[in-house]
């Protein structure tokens, strides 16, 4: 048998039947590299995790807690509410919140679902009643009227509010085009219309 082909077609043959079966190798090769790398990539997407807990807690370089991520636990407490003689029973029902400290571990600001307040800035958003100032002079912003509070105990109101005449006990609502005006001890010292 002979190995070694003298005839120069014959290795000519020989050299192209050598070309095209390197060449199906290369590709062969390539495919294989790239099913490879497919299945790497596949294997490497991320996967879905779950991670439970009561309670997440952030804290800074020195330890000190920045922020709370937990559920409130249900209450019962009793409340006055304004018109009534006694107090009722009040239950608040779990909800997520989220409480911001600031460096000195005061609170700085709460989320919840239904309400966000920023203590430092006296500002809070609650059931839709927006509220900029403290206790003693500020801005409230209601569905229907803006009020206007000073120190001294001086008010406005410009939009609805429910006035009591004093005389008969008979209670008005005002329109939104109303705009009242209350001395220190809440007493209507002017209005229109």
């Amino acid at each position: 048998m002979d190995f070694y082909p003298h005839d120069f077609e014959s290795l000519h043959d020989r050299v192209v039947r050598l070309e095209n079966q390197n060449r199906r190798l290369k590709q062969l090769g390539v495919a294989a590299l790239f099913g490879a790398a497919l299945f790497l990539l596949v294997a490497q997407a991320p996967t879905k995790k779950t991670v439970e807990a009561n309670e997440f807690i952030l804290r800074d370089d020195g330890g000190n807690i920045r922020a709370r991520l937990f559920v409130t636990e249900k209450t019962t407490t009793t409340m006055t509410i304004p018109g009534m003689t006694s107090p009722m029973p009040v239950t608040m029902n779990p909800k997520p919140t989220l409480v911001l400290y600031d460096d000195k571990g005061q609170v700085g600001g709460m989320l919840e679902d239904d309400s966000i307040a920023f203590l430092k800035s006296h500002v809070s958003l609650m059931g839709g009643v927006l509220t900029i100032g403290d206790q003693t002079s500020g801005v409230v912003v209601s569905r229907y009227s803006v009020d206007l509070f000073d120190e001294q105990g001086f008010a406005a109101t410009l939009g609805r509010k429910a006035l009591t005449t004093p005389r008969t006990g008979e209670t008005q609502l005002t329109s939104a085009a109303s705009l009242i005006l209350f001395d220190k001890n809440k007493n209507v010292i002017w209005k229109a219309p």
